[in-house]
C-alpha cells in the first residue's frame, strides 16, 4: 500500500511538472487579402490578428479570402525591410534558395485555410506571399517575436 500511495504522489507530482513546463502555442490569425476579397481592399496584403509574439510554439491559422488568387504565407526571420531580400525580377519572387523560410502554408487556392506551428526565437520575422508580383505589391507583414516573461 505504501508503494501504490508513493507512486500515486509520483505521478501527480511529475504530471504537474509537465503541465507547467509546457507551454500552450500563441496563435496568430492570418488573412492573406486582394481586390478580390472585397471592395474596400485596394491593393494585397497579409493582415495578422496580431504583430507580436511571445517567444515559443507559435501557430499561424492562415486564410486566404481572395475569390479568385492563390496566395501563400512564408515567414523568415530577417531584420532587412522586404524589399531587401533576394528577388528575382524576371520571375517576380523572392529568391527561397537565398533566404531561410522556416516555413510556410502554401499555394492556398481561394478561400482555403492552413496552418503552421513553429517554435519561434526573440527577433524580427517578415510574413510574405512569394506567388509570382505579390510580395512587390503589398503582401508582407512585419512580425515581433519577444522574449517570454516568467
Amino acid at each position: 500500500m505504501k508503494f501504490v500511495r508513493y507512486g500515486l504522489i509520483m505521478l501527480i507530482g511529475a504530471c504537474a511538472l509537465l503541465a507547467h513546463g509546457a507551454q500552450a502555442a500563441t496563435t496568430v490569425k492570418v488573412a492573406l487579402e486582394d481586390s478580390t476579397t472585397s471592395p474596400a481592399v485596394k491593393s494585397m496584403a497579409i493582415k495578422p490578428d496580431r504583430t507580436s509574439a511571445p517567444a515559443g510554439r507559435v501557430t499561424f491559422q492562415v486564410a486566404n479570402r481572395s475569390k479568385s488568387k492563390v496566395h501563400e504565407m512564408l515567414i523568415v526571420k530577417t531584420d532587412q525591410p522586404a524589399a531587401a531580400l533576394p528577388y528575382d525580377a524576371r520571375e517576380e519572387e523572392v529568391e527561397e534558395d537565398k533566404i531561410k523560410s522556416l516555413g510556410e502554408v502554401s499555394e492556398l487556392q481561394p478561400g482555403k485555410s492552413g496552418s503552421l506551428t513553429l517554435d519561434l526565437k526573440p527577433g524580427s520575422y517578415l510574413l510574405l506571399c512569394n506567388q509570382p508580383g505579390h510580395m512587390r505589391h503589398g503582401m508582407w507583414a512585419r512580425f515581433e517575436v519577444t522574449p517570454r516573461q516568467g
